[in-house]
């Protein structure tokens, strides 16, 4: 195949290579997390055409500081940013744990733990947590999802040392 450029012939290949390296130059490859100025992630892009296993894939990965096998894991789980998560979870009372939740795909997902205030987390694959202290028995945990948010959600519950 051979495109014409104002009456002169160019090789598709050639058309090609130079639209990949004007596109790619300092461009943060797709799935890569991108690093704010203190080097910590700030978002990770979700590859196109990227299927909800595969953003529940990337979503659990964002958790996986904490293996099942460990003293300090409690629960996990992973939805469909549009099921949203409601979950009880079975607590020591008293006791400090950690909620952490990671979403992949697009929008936001609105996190509420308990009676705490609402959360905003961006489905950017990028990890937030919130410290649960003096937790009751019985921890509510409600995930949804804001308006046009799609994907996959991951949470995990892990205690804290006392």
């Amino acid at each position: 195949m051979r495109f014409t450029a104002r009456g002169t012939a160019v090789p598709a290949f050639a058309l090609v290579s130079l639209l990949a390296a004007g596109c790619t130059d300092g461009a943060t490859p797709s799935g890569t997390p991108s690093k704010s100025a203190t080097g910590k992630p700030t978002a990770t892009q979700s590859p196109r055409g990227e299927d909800e296993e595969g953003q529940g894939k990337r979503a659990k990965a964002a958790l996986d500081t904490v293996s099942p096998d460990d003293p300090e894991f409690v629960e996990s789980g992973l939805e469909r940013v549009r099921e949203g998560v409601h979950n009880l979870s079975p607590l020591k009372k008293g006791k400090s744990y950690k909620v952490s939740v990671a979403c992949v795909g697009s929008g936001n997902v609105k996190v509420v733990i308990a009676d705490k205030a609402p959360q905003s987390v961006p489905c950017d694959g990028v990890p937030a947590g919130r410290r649960v202290e003096n937790a009751p028995s019985e921890l509510p945990i409600d995930i949804t999802a804001t308006a046009g948010a799609t994907g996959m959600v991951a949470w995990r519950v892990t205690s804290l040392p006392s």
